[in-house]
């Protein structure tokens, strides 16, 4: 199977997001998929490939004030890049709704070909003012607070 992930980063930067991103990506890549993962990097001016441990890894430029959002950079590039990698896929696994990337990838690739899944890892606590009323009408309550 040829697999992308969108995540909004991936190791060495530590997390639970992350975590679960490399070890699945990784754990098909052993038994011979395909597999790809977009993520987004602060602190680049373009997009940087690698590969680690047979996972293709393209690291976007996104801003991510206070390590959040993770807003890509060069949106129609990422646009472009996108539609190429979905070429082909069996599927697309977008991880955190919580970030800028992951979202505007899913919106990029809604009528691509390939099967869809998102894993939301939302966990509805612990947000600032603003968080909470970004997520107005996404957690079914309609409050801000």
């Amino acid at each position: 199977m040829k697999l992308l992930y969108v995540a909004p980063r991936y190791p060495p930067h530590v997390g639970g997001v992350e975590y679960v991103v490399k070890s699945t990506a990784e754990r098909l890549a052993k038994r011979g998929h395909e597999v790809t993962v977009l993520c987004g990097e602060e602190n680049i001016d373009s997009h940087k490939e690698e590969w680690i441990n047979n996972v293709h890894v393209i690291r976007w430029p996104v801003q991510a004030p206070g390590g959040a959002y993770h807003i890509p950079r060069m949106r129609g590039k990422l646009e472009k890049l996108l539609q190429d990698l979905a070429k082909g896929c069996d599927a697309v696994h977008f991880h955190s709704v919580h970030s800028v990337l992951t979202m505007y990838s899913l919106s990029v690739l809604r009528g691509c070909g390939a099967r869809k899944v998102l894993t939301p890892y939302y966990h509805g606590t612990g947000h600032t003012f603003f968080r909470k009323i970004l997520w107005r009408g996404f957690d079914g309550s309609n409050r801000a607070n």
